[in-house]
């Protein structure tokens, strides 16, 4: 019985301390300790300095699942279901801590400004870039890249850039390249989705589905590569502001 009731008592914690309307936790020395929390913690999806990668660029205060504390501290303790952002095992305290350091990110940003132009940048995109093949803005695209309909509001400029010429750079598992060569010699490459002992599933150039048996394959190599190209040498350096720019502008509405 006792046991039931610390159970019980565990699973209200959340809620109790989600009846505070506004952060109690918001002196100096609270964003200190949140801070320290977000890097050792966050920094990994969110950047160390709240910048963005795998997870939304923090610095423009912009939170699309509520705005308030209560709903910053919601989201920071139970994660965001369907996407990379888990839930945290902190006490209430130590959640406030990082919703006041996520707070802080956003007072203290200096506004970005790109030197590119946008729309020279969608043109690019849609052309010489070839982006459009594999990357989907607005449901139109290709589905073998990642979604870019929002990537200006999860990558800074500078992070875009650098993607564009060294995409080996950081290469997500979803986006993960599989090549494999069938018994009768026929070649299959793509986006590995899944695996086991038997076979591997994968997405190939052309957008279809496969499931390989395992025993059929003479050749198999899964690589912690991308599939995207550089664009080091194959734009100049004006047209890769013009297209990091376009990226950029690719932001959610408030």
């Amino acid at each position: 019985m006792q046991a039931c009731l610390l159970l019980l008592a565990a699973a209200l914690l959340p809620a109790q301390h989600e009846l505070a309307a506004t952060n109690p936790h918001t002196s100096p020395e609270d964003v200190q300790a949140g801070g320290r929390i977000f890097r050792s913690h966050c920094a990994e999806c969110h950047g160390p300095k709240g910048g963005g990668g795998r997870g939304p660029d923090l610095r423009r205060g912009e939170y699309f699942h509520g705005s308030s504390d209560a709903a910053l501290f919601r989201v920071i303790l139970n994660g965001i279901p369907g996407t990379q952002m888990p839930g945290v095992y902190f006490e209430g305290p130590q959640v406030w801590q990082l919703v006041s350091f996520v707070r802080s990110l956003a007072r203290e940003a200096v506004p970005v400004t790109v030197p590119g132009d946008a729309a020279r940048g969608e043109k690019l995109y849609r052309s010489k870039g070839g982006c459009a093949k594999c990357h989907s803005v607005q449901g139109q695209g290709g589905s073998l890249g990642p979604d870019l309909t929002h990537i200006g509001s999860m990558r800074t400029p500078d992070h875009l850039r650098a993607s564009l010429i060294d995409p080996e750079r950081e290469v997500l598992p979803a986006s993960w390249s599989v090549k494999a060569v069938d018994a009768k010699g026929t070649a299959y490459s793509g986006i590995l989705l899944n695996q086991d002992a038997y076979s591997i599933q994968m997405l190939d150039t052309n957008e279809n589905l496969r499931s390989l048996d395992r025993k059929g394959l003479k050749v198999e190599i899964s690589h912690k590569r991308s599939l995207m190209p550089s664009y080091k040498d194959a734009m100049s350096g004006a047209e890769l502001d013009d297209l990091v720019a376009y990226l950029y502008s690719l932001r959610r509405k408030k």
